[in-house]
């Protein structure tokens, strides 16, 4: 089971975790409350990562369109 979960890859961006936790802690700021922060925080990461896989498969339908329109030389 365990061997299961540590092969599992996950894409983490530095920069976006940095970008996450300084909004995380101006979010706290403004409510004063850790979990609704936390909250918050880990609706960010779930859009996130939502939003990475749309441009992912974008970015994945935009090369095979630009593989098909290539001509091939035989």
């Amino acid at each position: 089971m365990i061997d299961i979960i540590m092969k599992r890859k996950i894409k983490l961006d530095w920069k976006h975790t940095l970008f996450f936790f300084i909004l995380m802690g101006g979010i706290y700021f403004l409510t004063e409350s850790f979990f609704m922060s936390l909250g918050i925080l880990l609706m960010l990461f779930v859009i996130d990562y939502f939003l990475q896989q749309l441009d992912e498969k974008l970015k994945e339908k935009q090369r095979a369109k630009e593989e098909d329109d290539t001509p091939h030389e035989q």
